[in-house]
C-alpha cells in the first residue's frame, strides 16, 4: 500500500473513436508518472457474453463484462494497490492470456466503452474524457482496423456494425455522453488536440 492518491481518469468513447491512440498520447506525456487499464481485459467468459437474435456473442453490451470486479479493482488503486490480472483474449484460438501489472501510479488511464453508463464505475471515475468522432468516421477506421488487425471479413463487420456497436452506442453511450467532464474532438485526420485534457489532469494532480 502505498500513501498517496491515485487520480483515475475515464478514457471514453464508441468503437474506434481513437481511444486507444489518445490514451498513448497521454501515456507518452506523463510518462513513469501514469499507466492504463483497459476495460477489455473485464470481458466474461464467451459463455457468458450476451447472445444477439443470431445466437452470435455481442461484446457491445455492459453485461458483457464484469463491471463489479472492474469497480473492486478501481477502488483497489485509488488506495494505492496495484493491480495484478490477466489479459482478455476474446477466445482467439491459440492465443494464452498474459499476466498484466497495473501499477498504483499518481495517474492511472481507465480505457473503455461503458464506464458512464455503469454508475458503480461512474462514480469511481475523477475525470472523464469522451473521445468523440460520428459513426460515419468511426465505421470507416473499424472496416480497415478490423480486417487488417483481427482478419475479419467486411460482411461481418458490417454486421456487427449495425447488430451490436450501432445499436450499443444508441442504448448505452450517447444517452451519458454529456456526463463526461471533458470532450476531445477527434473526427478528422491527424492528432486531435488534447489541451483540455492535458490540463483537466494537471489540475486535479495539484
Amino acid at each position: 500500500m502505498r500513501d498517496r492518491k491515485t487520480l483515475i481518469v475515464g478514457v471514453v468513447g464508441g468503437s474506434a473513436s481513437g481511444k486507444g491512440t489518445v490514451v498513448g498520447r497521454l501515456l507518452d506525456h506523463y510518462g513513469n508518472r501514469a499507466a492504463v487499464l483497459r476495460m477489455d481485459d473485464y470481458y466474461r467468459p464467451i459463455a457468458e457474453v450476451p447472445k444477439d437474435a443470431e445466437g452470435e456473442a455481442n461484446f457491445d453490451e455492459p453485461d458483457a463484462l464484469d463491471l463489479e470486479r472492474l469497480a473492486r479493482d478501481l477502488d483497489r488503486l485509488k488506495s494505492g494497490e496495484d493491480l495484478h490480472i490477466q489479459s482478455y483474449t476474446f477466445n482467439q484460438p491459440g492465443v494464452e492470456p498474459e499476466p498484466l501489472h497495473i501499477p498504483a501510479l499518481p495517474v492511472v488511464f481507465l480505457d473503455g466503452l461503458f464506464m458512464l453508463h455503469d454508475e458503480g464505475v461512474r462514480k469511481r471515475l475523477d475525470l472523464s474524457i469522451l473521445i468523440h468522432a460520428t459513426p460515419e468516421t468511426r465505421f470507416e477506421r473499424r472496416l480497415a482496423r478490423d480486417q487488417a488487425e483481427r482478419s475479419l471479413t467486411p460482411d461481418i463487420i458490417q454486421y456487427q456494425w449495425d447488430r451490436h456497436v450501432r445499436p450499443g452506442d444508441i442504448r448505452f453511450l450517447e444517452p451519458v455522453s454529456h456526463l463526461a467532464d471533458v470532450i476531445v474532438d477527434n473526427d478528422r485526420a491527424g492528432d486531435p488536440d488534447l489541451t483540455l485534457a492535458l490540463n483537466a489532469i494537471d489540475q486535479r494532480l495539484l
